[in-house]
């Protein structure tokens, strides 16, 4: 493969990523309850702030109490990779960010979305 087809073929994917957003979040969110029912799961950065381009990361902040590599690992297994940039942290960092960004919720599938929520 040439390395013009590898871009197109990487531009291509995370078009269907950036369409497709609403259900990765989903598939994301259910597969971090699973690991941990407590867990909370964010969207920030670029794409929460509705500034993004097709060539930026999707930036994801998992609050838990879980190892980072324990859940990193479930989700790759599960497919959420690039362009994901997954940030696992323990509720007392939650407020860190909560201080610099803009943090939008990700419901679980279950619950009910409420305005500025997933």
């Amino acid at each position: 493969m040439s390395s013009a087809e590898f871009l197109v073929r990487e531009a291509k994917r995370r078009a269907e990523v950036f369409g497709n957003l609403k259900q990765y979040l989903e598939k994301l969110a259910t597969v971090v309850a699973k690991l941990d029912p407590d867990a909370e799961v964010y969207l920030f950065g670029s794409v929460a702030e509705n500034r993004h381009l097709l060539s930026s990361d999707i930036d994801i902040l998992v609050v838990t109490e879980k190892k980072p590599g324990e859940v990193l690992a479930e989700l790759w297994r599960e497919g959420i990779r690039d362009p994901f940039e997954i940030h696992v942290v323990t509720d007392d960092v939650l407020e860190v960010y909560r201080k610099r960004t803009t943090l939008v919720k990700i419901n679980k599938p279950t619950q009910k979305n409420k305005p500025g929520q997933i």
